[in-house]
């Protein structure tokens, strides 16, 4: 900005709404998207001089405290040079183009005291610039110390080994905490790494695999020594890999080998079942079901008839996004596996910290959607402290923790964004502010919740027999029910009950359904056995997969056939094992169209 010009609206603030020069991508486009969202929405022109002047001190408080555009793209809001011009136009009297009066200036808008609002970026790692990828190495080289033994790398890695939280609703909160104490102790975002783009699923793209910088050898430290590459070499768990005799990380040999693997097609083909599966939890519209809701529904005491024709409301069911997205978060680790496939050697492959924050990030967008939805959120987040910035391992007072409440918030009220995906994602949803919610309503109040039927009730009742009144078509699903932590890992293919070929291909199978992993808590750092076992709920989780796709070979009382595979071995499970082991034998459940 000029300090001596004055600018006026022709020239200066009608072209930064129309064409932000600070937008890199498609200035036009995202300047016509403001104007036009603005008249959708607020029924006024951002592109009329008139309706901008009325409403610009409410237009800077909105630039400025980043409230406006509504965006997911951090590169969008106004930068503060421009946010000065917009000031000294309103002070100088609105002038309309540059053969205006000048007039006396007059303070409309005081200069601000407060520094600029900032939020800490969490790039895509494929859109980072070399400069940028490098500054991150060095963080995780020079205050991680990812490379040495009794390094701060190896606290986080067993912190997560023995604290962390799975099979709950507390999992993808507790592990936002994690990425956020990380960030804390580094300084600087975590790139994210987007498994959810869709041409992650392309054998042939760029895309595919795990990102290039996660496998290179060296890099070039600030200081211009080149160095070991800290994401492919960090120190495994005290230097010992889940794959014996390796002291670093491990990472399955298909995805390391890249394109020239013979199985790289078929390992790539996975990612097409894992879109799906984030697609259809994204979908939902509950996080999760509170306890006191989980055994809900209509006794059958309370039905006094039943026939070949029961009503669906008779038997309510939903799918929840917490569990759906759990389900395919573990699919990701097998996936990527070996080190990544074990809970107890998990977070100390670098590539953990990108896996995660794609995932909150997504998580995120859940979140950002269904506003109204209900947390347990007083449940500590143990070992974190002051909103997941410190950690606390052994203090008493619980009410110190950060909880699921703290963490269950919009990204910038915890002072982070995420930029755009260097390629789009599979799907996505509108946040409620895009859908034009400005805030979530309100519940509750009610000293009694009324059964349909009761006075008060009639129009729920109606609505009820209306929405059953056309009996739905039955879609299958495979359930898996009473599903807890293991000790080990496990895959469980899922194949038709007719399926000739036990191959678990995702591209050449017609009868393979897809794939539950079971992400065990390992052996703990002594080898004794899962460390901190209390965490883990008893075995009341469900797992599903939906089968939509495969009706036509699938008949009502179909057993399925499945192959349990320990990943820790490599060996397939026998199937009298498996039968004892709660959670691993699926049942096939066909139930009304959502």
């Amino acid at each position: 900005m000029q300090r001596d010009k004055i600018y006026n609206w022709e020239d200066d603030i009608l072209p930064m709404i129309e064409a932000p020069y600070w937008v890199v991508d498609d200035p036009k486009g995202v300047g016509q998207t403001w104007i036009d969202e603005m008249q959708f929405w607020g029924q006024w022109d951002l592109s009329n001089y008139d309706d901008v002047k009325k409403r610009a001190v409410g237009i800077y408080k909105h630039l400025r405290s980043k409230a406006m555009p509504v965006t997911r793209n951090p590169d969008h809001y106004w930068p503060e040079d421009a946010l000065e011009v917009f000031r000294n136009w309103v002070n100088s009297g609105f002038l309309k183009d540059a053969h205006a009066q000048p007039v006396k200036p007059e303070i409309v808008i005081p200069e601000p005291n407060d520094p600029p609002i900032s939020y800490r970026v969490r790039k895509d790692i494929m859109s980072m610039s070399r400069e940028e990828l490098v500054i991150y190495q060095s963080k995780l080289d020079d205050i991680l110390r990812v490379r040495e033994p009794k390094s701060k790398w190896q606290e986080l890695g067993v912190l997560h080994a023995y604290w962390c939280l799975h099979y709950q609703e507390a999992t993808f909160l507790w592990h936002r905490a994690y990425l956020r104490y990380v960030e804390e102790l580094i300084g600087c975002g975590i790139p994210y790494w987007n498994g959810y783009a869709k041409e992650a699923a392309c054998e042939t793209s760029k895309f595919a695999g795990i990102p290039a910088m996660f496998l290179e050898e060296t890099y070039v430290h600030p200081s211009g020594e080149t160095r070991p590459n800290p994401l492919r070499f960090a120190l495994a768990l005290d230097g010992k890999s889940k794959q014996s005799p390796n002291t670093t990380v491990t990472r399955c040999s298909i995805l390391t080998e890249g394109q020239g693997s013979s199985d790289w097609k078929e390992k790539i083909g996975f990612f097409k079942k894992y879109h799906d599966q984030i697609a259809h939890a994204l979908k939902q519209s509950t996080y999760t079901t509170p306890e006191s809701a989980e055994h809900f529904g209509v006794p059958w005491a309370n039905i006094t008839k039943f026939g070949n024709d029961q009503k669906d409301y008779l038997y309510p069911f939903r799918f929840d996004f917490d569990g759906l997205f759990e389900q395919v978060h573990d699919n990701f680790h097998g996936w990527v596996g070996p080190d990544m496939a074990d809970n107890t050697y998990t977070a100390f492959d670098p590539i953990f910290l990108s896996y995660h924050a794609n995932m909150d990030r997504l998580a995120g967008i859940f979140m950002d959607a269904n506003p109204e939805n209900q947390f347990t959120s007083r449940f500590p987040l143990q070992p974190f402290i002051n909103h997941g910035t410190d950690i606390d391992y052994d203090d008493p007072r619980r009410w110190r923790y950060t909880t699921i409440g703290d963490m269950a918030k919009d990204t910038r009220a915890l002072g982070y964004v995420y930029g755009e995906p260097a390629s789009p994602d599979f799907s996505t949803l509108k946040t409620a502010q895009e859908r034009g919610i400005r805030r979530p309503v309100p519940s509750g109040g009610k000293a009694i919740v009324l059964p349909i039927g009761l006075p008060g009730q009639e129009t729920a009742a109606a609505s009820i027999l209306v929405r059953t009144a056309e009996k739905r078509e039955l879609t299958p699903y495979v359930v898996f029910t009473e599903v807890g932590c293991t000790t080990s890992s496990y895959r469980i293919d899922v194949f038709t009950a007719s399926a000739e070929s036990m191959a678990p291909d995702a591209v050449g199978n017609p009868d393979f359904i897809g794939q539950v992993t079971r992400l065990g808590m390992g052996r703990g750092r002594d080898g004794s056995g899962p460390p901190n076992t209390n965490r883990c709920r008893k075995p009341t989780a469900t797992r599903v997969l939906s089968a939509a796709k495969f009706k036509d070979r699938l008949s009502e009382g179909d057993i399925l056939k499945i192959t349990v595979t320990d990943l820790e071995t490599g060996k397939e499970v026998d199937e009298e094992e498996y039968k004892q082991m709660s959670g691993f034998v699926p049942k096939l459940a066909w139930l009304p169209d959502q």
